[in-house]
């Protein structure tokens, strides 16, 4: 059955939210960090990302980036509380909402293609506007046939973009794009396929299944639908994920 995917992300959240909850801190280069001394750059605003301040910056390294740099404490309450909003939010453009992160989601809004929501791209504005109105934030929507696609597509216009990869587009974006602007495939994953001379997603799709399987075990033909734009895991809604079998904890 054909699926319209849509996956939102929250542009610079934890900075976007704290510079609308503080009128002083707009237009302003800032960055979230934890209430200890040893604490790293959760989340910049944009305004810092255009010095080269990144996530998982040293708070030192960041000023050195942007001496105007502005140090905000996280509030985890607060952001919680508007993510949780905002995924109400998604509710009432259909059940089938998988949260993915606390500034992200899937959206399976096959069914919600009616009369009232025509087109996938009326629902995604919709939900910028409400977004937008209610938290003074913005998002970026990928709308595409399944999650791997509508990540990637989320991922190509920010911040407050939206991005439709259609079917018919698949092979033509899929060609030339880097593996590692796929989501599953980091540094070291992408290492391992630049030594077998793999580096586009195009490469990776017509590469033999057996040779990544000899290399890879059994995430290799994983891989190479990957590289061929396809994935068929399903939206998976709050109360219907597997059962949690083991919890690690960890803090930064």
């Amino acid at each position: 059955m054909k699926r319209t995917i849509m996956h939102v992300d929250m542009n610079a959240f934890f900075a976007s939210v704290e510079q609308q909850a503080n009128p002083a801190l707009r237009g302003k280069p800032i960055a979230v960090v934890g209430s200890s001394h040893r604490t790293v750059i959760t989340t910049s605003s944009y305004e810092a990302r255009a010095f080269g301040v990144k996530t998982g910056m040293e708070p030192w390294e960041a000023k050195r980036c942007c001496p105007q740099l502005i140090f905000v404490i996280g509030d985890n309450r607060k952001y919680c509380h508007t993510s949780s909003r905002i995924m109400e939010m998604m509710l009432a453009y259909t059940p089938e909402v998988e949260v993915f992160s606390i500034d992200e989601a899937f959206m399976d809004v096959t069914g919600s293609l009616t009369h009232l929501y025509d087109t996938p791209e009326r629902i995604a504005y919709l939900l910028k506007a409400r977004i937008r109105h209610a938290f003074g934030i913005t998002c970026s929507v990928g709308i595409a046939p399944n999650k791997l696609l509508a990540k990637l597509a989320s991922d190509m216009q920010k911040p407050d973009g939206l991005t439709v990869i259609r079917q018919e587009d698949v092979a033509r974006v899929m060609e030339t794009l880097p593996t590692k602007d796929l989501c599953g495939i980091g540094r070291r994953m992408e290492r391992h396929l630049n030594m077998m001379s793999i580096y586009s997603c195009g490469e990776l799709g017509r590469c033999d299944e057996a040779r990544l399987t000899r290399k890879f075990g059994i995430i290799g033909r994983r891989l190479k639908e990957m590289g061929q734009g396809i994935d068929t895991s399903p939206v998976v809604p709050h109360g219907e994920d597997d059962e949690v079998k083991s919890v690690g904890h960890s803090m930064t």
